[in-house]
């Protein structure tokens, strides 16, 4: 092989294996322990979780916790100690879309005062604090505004988390640069998906492969993005189309779920089937029972053939 295809074999083969080994990845997990999450762990690419509250799951992923909003705050402070130190929390998320009165719900003033009562003082435990997350609606952008106004200085986040759903890939880069050439802090998006709210056609199949593509390759390249988490992970999509599913109805993984996992590009796949495949199921009921770490590794194994497919034809 000539020494210059070799070099490029070796980059390209490098590229890869950063881009599948990023720690970047997540996943917004709604499922508790009834769904297998280690699905979703077979390539590394995948490396934290978070649940929309202080409740864990069984992983060995790393567990970010949240005050969803004013009515998770019992259950909120009177496990968040406990958790930080026995599942080692370093990182907090704020309260969830506080503009939106179907979320948390709060004007500026009462998330400041909450942030300042409940998520202020874990700063001293050494926990790095995201904001609340807006939504992408406009008004998402002036909420956080006047919070940090609200603030008075008194909240010093480490991180912007945000949400987006919209159907363009070039606007939601343009939103993420935004949202950091305003505040000046780390990205974390932790809720984003190709779907449509303005009452338009929503995207195929094809189209979420192409959104998905484009969208995570950019967080993944972009060093102020630091985490990521794509919607959703569930079997009830809520109102989010299904082509973005990332788990079918039967609680398997989906050709979408293992693109986001690094685990193949999911064009010429298909959308979530209503029923699963039954040699999967059969395969996963086998090792469901073994340690995590070893089912983990099981999992990697299978999925070697296709990446090693990937590497040959780059």
């Amino acid at each position: 092989m000539p020494k210059r295809t070799q070099a490029g074999l070796l980059f390209a083969c490098f590229i890869l294996f950063q881009t599948a080994n990023s720690q970047k990845a997540g996943l917004a997990w709604p499922n508790g322990n009834f769904n297998d999450i280690r699905q979703y762990t077979s390539t590394g690419k995948v490396t934290w979780y978070y649940t929309w509250s202080p409740n864990p799951v069984r992983s060995d992923l790393e567990f970010v916790s949240m005050l969803w909003g004013r009515d998770q705050i019992d259950t909120f402070t009177s496990m968040i100690n406990k958790t930080i130190s026995q599942n080692g929390v370093t990182h907090v998320l704020g309260f969830n879309e506080p503009q939106q009165p179907g979320q948390s719900n709060l004007t500026a003033e009462e998330g400041a005062e909450l942030w300042r009562t409940y998520l202020g003082p874990l700063k001293s435990q050494g926990i790095r604090l995201g904001t609340p997350a807006p939504s992408s609606a406009p008004s998402g952008k002036t909420w956080l505004q006047d919070w940090l106004t609200a603030c008075a200085g008194g909240c010093n986040p480490d991180f912007v988390a945000l949400h987006w759903y919209d159907v363009n890939a070039t606007q939601f880069q343009l939103y993420l640069e935004d949202f950091h050439d305003t505040f000046q802090l780390p990205i974390w998006v932790t809720e984003w998906a190709d779907h449509n709210f303005n009452g338009d056609d929503q995207p195929s199949f094809d189209e979420v492969v192409s959104f998905l593509n484009q969208t995570q390759s950019f967080m993944d390249a972009t060093d102020w993005v630091e985490r990521y988490a794509w919607f959703g992970v569930m079997e009830n999509m809520q109102d989010v189309g299904y082509n973005n599913a990332m788990m079918d109805s039967q609680g398997d993984i989906t050709d979408l779920g293992r693109q986001y996992i690094g685990g193949g590009s999911a064009e010429g796949g298909s959308a979530p089937s209503a029923v699963s495949s039954a040699s999967s199921r059969r395969f996963r009921t086998q090792f469901s029972a073994l340690p995590p770490r070893i089912s983990s590794a099981i999992m990697a194994l299978t999925a070697l053939p296709g990446l090693l497919q990937e590497l040959i034809f780059l």
